[in-house]
């Protein structure tokens, strides 16, 4: 029976060992750690085993590229690369490389669904029904706009609606919920399946897909996930909603992961969060837009990890 090709998770995990092997030998209780990985699932040692045929095919980046590169030998089970500290950047960059590849394809498929996209920064759009839409950074919308209704669909990201009064209803669905302007200023945020609708101004209706329905006012927010809510109504200060759109990003007692991943979004170079202890910590600040990376490295020192910067401006968080 032919093995399965890994998973993006399963390629992360791949990559986390390598990085850590690159620095030396490992300890003996990391190596018995790795064998037990290996052996947990068949698409691991497929992944590892993928890893190693990346190195392999440095070949052809030509003698520059190799000289810089560390030598890697193997122990007798062709488990354990070992290469020298002092070359942990250039590992860093060529492991980050696969994890281009392996977040492209999703990429590029979101980007064909999409009718209205922002990059690294946020966008103002003006709809053709008069309303205002502002994207924040690694937003993506669909829009369907007919003589009945105006439905949008939240891709990814988040996004604040100043809504033109008309008779055509405006809703915005965003994983499986719906999102129904009845005459406000609102914001829509998707966090992987996570979402979260806070009101500016008037009042909209929530609908999760359960088959309720929330009405929020002005200063009121609430969540939902997989078609279920999350918590109850919470209170918000109308003017601090969404307050990407004055250039600020607010970090609440998150996991640092996450809100360096939030991070990210402002810069256009990419950032990787390879895990470490420090992943977890909950961490929290006020930061300003333009200066990403500044923001980037106050959340990793809180949190213990370290940031390495790459050839081209990526950044590797571990």
């Amino acid at each position: 029976m032919t093995t399965s090709e890994p998973s993006p998770r399963q390629a992360r995990q791949a990559l986390r060992w390598v990085i850590q092997c690159s620095a030396g030998p490992l300890p003996e209780r990391q190596q018995r750690a790795l064998q037990r990985w290996l052996r947990a699932d068949p698409r691991h040692a497929l992944a590892w085993r993928q890893q190693q045929a990346f190195w392999q095919g440095l070949d052809a980046a030509g003698p520059d590229v190799l000289a810089a590169l560390p030598e890697l030998t193997t122990d007798r089970e062709g488990l354990r690369p070992i290469a020298p500290r002092r070359r942990l950047p250039w590992l860093l960059a060529s492991a980050a490389a696969v994890a281009l590849m392996v977040t492209a394809a999703p990429h590029a498929l979101l980007l064909a669904r999409s009718d209205l996209r922002s990059s690294d920064a946020p966008r103002v759009v003006q709809l053709e029904d008069g309303s205002t839409a502002v994207l924040d950074a690694g937003t993506a919308l669909a829009l369907e706009f007919d003589g009945q209704q105006r439905r949008l669909r939240l891709l990814r990201g988040q996004a604040w609606f100043q809504v033109a009064h008309e008779a055509r209803p405006f809703q915005v669905e965003a994983a499986g919920g719906r999102v129904r302007d009845i005459g406000t200023a609102f914001s829509v945020s998707m966090q992987d399946a996570t979402v979260t609708t806070q009101v500016s101004e008037g009042v909209v209706e929530v609908r999760p897909g359960d088959g309720s329905v929330q009405r929020l006012h002005a200063g009121q927010s609430r969540a939902f996930r997989d078609g279920r809510w999350l918590q109850p109504v919470q209170l918000e200060d109308p003017e601090a909603v969404a307050p990407w759109r004055r250039g600020e990003v607010v970090i609440d007692d998150r996991p640092a992961a996450q809100a360096i991943a939030g991070l990210a979004r402002y810069r256009r170079a990419p950032v990787w969060v390879l895990g470490g202890q420090g992943a977890g910590v909950r961490v929290s600040g006020l930061f300003h837009l333009q200066q990403p990376e500044t923001a980037i490295a106050a959340v990793a020192a809180q949190a213990g990890l370290r940031v390495q910067r790459l050839p081209g401006g990526a950044l590797v968080v571990w």
